[in-house]
């Protein structure tokens, strides 16, 4: 009985962390630091964005039209 409950927490903690990181889920942000703030490239699709040092970009910017590398169109 302690397993199934263990499990069924388990399960909660994943869909409650895919659901709040789902905008992001395909994003591999990398920083480019300045003196002021950070440029954030996604390798993943290319989007660029500048926010502040350390903390990533909280959705993705890709746009609708924009393939990701590897897919076909």
């Amino acid at each position: 009985m302690i397993f199934a409950g263990l499990f069924l927490v388990a399960i909660i903690l994943l869909l409650v962390f895919n659901y709040r990181h789902g905008e992001t889920r395909k994003c591999r942000w990398r920083e480019r630091r300045s003196e002021a703030d950070s440029q954030w490239i996604c390798v993943q699709c290319g989007a660029t964005t500048r926010g502040p040092q350390g903390q990533t970009p909280e959705r993705c910017f890709r746009t609708e039209n924009q393939s990701t590398p590897g897919s076909q169109p």
